[in-house]
């Protein structure tokens, strides 16, 4: 067996997604800024972001710097910033933040939730048998690992 490259949380992430539970999983902050997307194999990999100083604040990077795969075709940007909208309006608002949002897109079912500063995205498709039930059931046992619980310290950080 392959020693697996990228940091715990793009591996266990990757993992997910390579058994087949889920499609992508995007982290971002809960402005919709994208933190960590992951999409499984090796061939896709994983996308994370430098720090958002200096001339090149937010551009996107690949793990891999020959990969000139086309990221828009694997991460639904407008869902992470869809998502981060809606929490946004309802803090706006003072309405209480529910614990998730439940979206549908064609052929993508989608399932997001705010930890903290960090939004949660996990992208599947019906086509692939992924319903929401599937996904919801993921968000407690992805909550749960020591690297995910790092990512949501480290962005809340950001925001104090």
């Amino acid at each position: 067996m392959e020693p697996q490259e990228g940091t715990a949380i793009e591996q266990y992430l990757n993992q997910l997604i390579n058994l087949l539970l889920v499609s992508q999983v995007v982290i971002s902050d809960k402005q919709g800024n994208t933190v960590l997307a992951c999409f499984g194999s090796s061939e896709k990999s994983c996308i994370t972001l430098p720090d958002r100083k200096g001339p090149h604040a937010g551009e996107k990077t690949l793990d891999k710097p020959d990969d000139n795969a086309d990221t828009a075709d694997m991460m639904e940007s407008n869902v992470v910033l869809s998502g981060s909208r809606s929490f946004q309006v309802m803090d706006q608002l003072r309405i209480p933040t529910p614990r998730y949002i439940l979206s549908q897109y064609h052929d993508a079912v989608v399932v997001q939730t705010l930890d903290q500063h960090c939004l949660l995205t996990l992208i599947g498709h019906r086509s692939e048998g992924h319903f929401a039930g599937g996904l919801l059931a993921l968000l407690p046992q992805i909550r749960a690992t020591p690297a995910y619980q790092e990512i949501i310290h480290k962005v809340s950080e950001c925001f104090l």
